[in-house]
Formats: structure tokens, sequence, C-alpha cells
């Protein structure tokens, strides 16, 4: 029973998946697809916007509530023009115990706004490999996309952050290898992300240095349903409130996401070339 609760339990670090960047939801696109931009042109660069500089690398440490440590590399891949936009291409890079996890993003600033983009496939294709490490899948599904986050660019307080009003909807149907056997299991989750603002505008200080931030705080809700042949039900649901703290040219300075006591903290440690 405890082999293949702890198995199941690894599916919980599928939710960071779900923000972009802890918190800032983990915007995917593939290259074959394009971020959906505004109609009209913009040929000017925005300085103010909420996206890391391209050529620099963003190296930041995660702490959870057991106090392990996940590294994670954030840089930009390539800046492409989309009918008159520079649409950003951003890879972070996780090292977590069981191997290392990439996610890649694309992200565009139009009217004074930060947009943030999912797709589908990326992201599912990033949960598969990773359960993929401790169980078999038989089937999987995630809907609710694309998912947009949206940042006003000017960071004062009220500022708003929106997200797309659909839930992601994410189920898997596994068979978990264990020393009695193959054990059929699943797990369905069901993020609903909620709007929020800039609540207050301060300097922070990181290992990477002091920078003017915009603190964010918004929350999201995970609703998670484990079943398996073994054990009844086990359904969760659970209400994270994130505090963001972000500056134009860096995107992510630090962040706190909490429910009760289970705490994730994250910090720029250094930006690099």
């Amino acid at each position: 029973m405890k082999q293949i609760t702890d198995s199941l339990s690894n599916l919980y670090k599928i939710k960071g998946l779900y923000l972009f960047l802890f918190a800032a939801m983990l915007l995917v696109a593939c290259d074959t697809e394009k971020a959906v931009l505004p109609d009209e042109h913009n040929d000017v660069p925005d300085l103010s916007a909420i996206i890391p500089a391209k050529d620099q690398r963003f190296t930041y440490k995660l702490v959870d509530s057991d106090g392990a440590e996940t590294r994670l590399v954030t840089r930009v891949t390539a800046v492409n023009d989309s009918a008159g936009i520079d649409v950003f291409s951003i890879e972070n890079n996780f090292q977590y115990e069981e191997g290392p996890l990439v996610l890649k993003y694309k992200a565009f600033s139009k009217s004074g706004l930060t947009t943030n983009e999912i797709s589908t496939s990326a992201g599912l294709n990033a949960m598969i490999e990773f359960v993929k490490g401790f169980a078999t899948i038989k089937s999987s599904e995630l809907t609710g996309f694309p998912q947009r986050q949206i940042f006003d660019n000017k960071g004062t307080v009220d500022s708003k952050v929106t997200f797309s009003k659909d839930p992601i909807r994410q189920y898997m149907q596994l068979e978990i290898p264990t020393e009695d056997g193959i054990v059929a299991a699943g797990i369905r989750n069901v993020v609903t992300y909620h709007d929020g603002e800039v609540i207050k505008e301060e300097s922070i200080t990181t290992p990477a240095g002091t920078f003017k931030c915009s603190k964010w705080e918004y929350s999201y809700d995970l609703k998670t349903t484990l079943t398996s042949e073994r054990f009844p039900p086990e359904e969760t649901a659970v209400v994270y409130t994130v505090h963001l703290w972000t500056a134009p040219g860096i995107g992510i300075v630090k962040s706190i996401e909490a429910s009760g006591k289970d705490v994730t903290k994250t910090e720029l440690q250094k930006i690099d070339k």
C-alpha cells in the first residue's frame, strides 16, 4: 500500500506544471504553434514588458515545505516577429530528483499588457515524460487550453492579472509496478485560476541583486482525485494563494505559493550570459 501511495504522491508535483513560473503558469507552446496576437502591429519594443531579457540566463532556487530544493534555469531561446510583434520563446529547465523537466512557453507584450500562453500538446508531453519515471500510462487527456495569463505592465497597485476562464482538466490512467504486481490507478486534476492584482510596489533583494518589483496576489484551486483497485478513491480540494514579485526585463524575481503549511518558495539566484 505504501509503495502505491508513494508512487501516486509523485503526481501531485504535476501542479507545478500548471503555474506560470511558480505561480506563473509554465506556459508552453510548440514551435509549430503560434501565440494568439492582437490585430494591430507593434513596431516599438515594450521595455515595461514582464518578460525575461534575451541573451541572459536566470537561475532560480525552489524550496518546498519539506526543505527539498530544485534548481531552475530560465532563458529566451528565440525572438520571432509575428505581425510586427516580438514573440519570445522561453525555456524553463527544472532539475528534479526524478530527473530534468523542460518546459517551453511563448510571451509577448502589446498595448501595455504582457500575455503568456500555454498550449495543450507540449504541456501534456511534459507531464507524460515526468510520470513515465514510475508508471506506465495507459491513457491521458488534457483540456482547457489554450490557457492565457495577462499582466498589466504598469505594475502599480491595483494593476490586474487575469487568466483564461476555463479550468485545466487533466486525467491519466496508469499501471504502477509494485512488489505485488501491477496496480491499476488513475489521477484526475482540475485547476482553476482566479484573477488577481498588484497589492504593493517594493524593492526585493535576492542573491542576484536588488530589484524594484510589483507584488501580485492571486489564487487557484486544485481538486485532485486518486483512484486504484487497491484502495478507495481519495479526493482533495485545496486553495493556493500566490504572491509573485515581478520586474520588467526579468519576469519573476520571487514567489511564494501557499496553502496552510504547504509552501513553495522560489527566488532568483543569479543572472548570467
